[in-house]
């Protein structure tokens, strides 16, 4: 793994503001020493999926099995209100893809059990130097077996402590975003929107390329702010808890496609001494090395600055602080829609991409972060607000608040064209 950390800083009444953008990169094994995968494509078959959504999920999972590699493992679970074995846990074969074809559309939605069935056939083959996951993928609500949210979450986050992650995808209006995004966050997976049929293979596609891509597994970081240190924020939406010392994130599997990106933010009080300690940061993980070894690594990071020259503002810094806000107002706006304050979350979409922009010159991310909230302010309306507009929201926030940005291609929206004018 390798570290950098950017640092801010600015007055305040109380001091002065540290910012730290911590940035962990991580360095994919080589072709030959690549990740083994060890998958559950648990698929939904209940009634609501028929027609496109389910021929879309069967295709994609259907190519993302022929990506596979021989040493690979894959079984395939189907479920309605009961739970089927498409293909129990094998190397994938053309004949898998048949099978997965084959699958119909059923009745109710026990999600549930089809997890259970996908975490129960992962567990057989976990190993080091493997990523196991269940792949869930639902367009509709838990109505059988467990539809206790908290009991959902539950059972990802104890897969995850043995080593199985869960990612969802939810598919059109129906689903339960934040029961799915609470089940991936928990079970340390990625979460996914598919609104068109059409974008289901590119997002199957992504997941696997993510986890062709593992560096490192089980990441933790621990932040121990110094005496002078009045406050801390965590910026980037981690689960934490606290320590004796300070504050522990878990970071969960670092992808050498995706950087991992912790902004933290101390208020310092004034100190006699110059420079002044701010905090010891200590990242840990297993990392999968080039060459294909499994060690475990600790890495230590000292935080010190000087005030005495003053405020320093870093461009990367502020640029990050700034798609965080945005990821903030997507969150507060969703729910002034829901209260009906239209005109509150109009004004909030306008203010947050007038600062994008006016902050975004030549930056093609926050001129399309800022284009994009304008697109939607101008749905800002109950007339025009619909359930896709709020899943989107909600996807765009939540992979903003993690630094994952590379699978909004797969789901941002286009401006549609303006009607020619009348000829006269």
């Amino acid at each position: 793994m390798n570290t950098t950390v950017l640092l801010d800083q600015e007055p305040h009444a109380q001091g002065n503001v540290v910012r730290a953008l911590l940035k962990i990169e991580g360095e994919a094994p080589q072709d030959a020493n690549r990740t083994k995968l060890n998958l559950s494509l648990v698929l939904d078959r209940s009634g609501s999926m028929h027609g496109a959504k389910l021929a879309a999920a069967r295709e994609a999972a259907a190519l993302l099995v022929q990506r596979l590699a021989p040493e690979d493992v894959v079984s395939v679970v189907a479920y309605d209100d009961n739970v089927r074995t498409v293909a129990r846990p094998s190397h994938g074969t053309q004949q898998l893809s048949h099978m997965i074809r084959s699958i119909e559309a059923g009745g109710s939605t026990n999600l549930s059990g089809g997890w259970l069935k996908g975490r129960d056939y992962v567990a057989q083959h976990v190993a080091p130097n493997t990523a196991s996951r269940v792949i869930l993928l639902t367009d509709g609500l838990a109505n059988v077996g467990i539809t206790n949210r908290e009991q959902l979450v539950g059972l990802c986050a104890g897969a995850n402590e043995n080593g199985i992650r869960t990612s969802t995808i939810g598919f059109g209006q129906d689903y339960d975003e934040r029961l799915l995004a609470r089940m991936a966050e928990a079970g340390g997976g990625h979460t996914y929107y598919i609104e068109h049929a059409d974008q289901a293979a590119a997002i199957f596609a992504d997941e696997l390329e993510g986890l062709l891509s593992l560096a490192a597994q089980n990441l933790t970081l621990g932040i121990a702010p110094s005496a002078h240190v009045q406050a801390v924020a965590v910026h980037h939406s981690y689960p934490r808890y606290e320590t004796e010392n300070g504050l522990r994130l878990e970071l969960g599997d670092l992808y050498a496609r995706e950087p991992k990106l912790v902004l933290i933010e101390f208020l310092v009080a004034p100190a006699a001494q110059d420079p002044v300690d701010v905090a010891q940061l200590s990242l840990q993980g297993t990392v999968l090395g080039a060459d294909g070894s499994v060690k475990q690594q600790e890495i230590a990071l000292d935080i010190t600055t000087s005030f005495a020259d003053g405020p320093v503002s870093h461009p990367e810094v502020r640029r990050e602080l700034l798609l965080l806000e945005a990821a903030r107002v997507r969150t507060e706006v969703l729910e002034d829609q829901q209260r009906g304050e239209y005109r509150v979350a109009f004004e909030k979409m306008n203010k947050v991409s007038e600062k994008l922009r006016s902050y975004g010159i030549n930056d093609a991310e926050l001129e399309e972060e800022a284009a994009d909230i304008e697109l939607l302010a101008e749905r800002m309306n109950a007339e025009s607000w619909t359930g896709a507009e709020s899943k989107y929201m909600y996807q765009r926030s939540w992979d903003s608040s993690r630094a994952l940005r590379k699978k909004l291609e797969h789901i941002k929206r286009a401006r549609p064209p303006k009607p020619e004018a009348p000829k006269p």
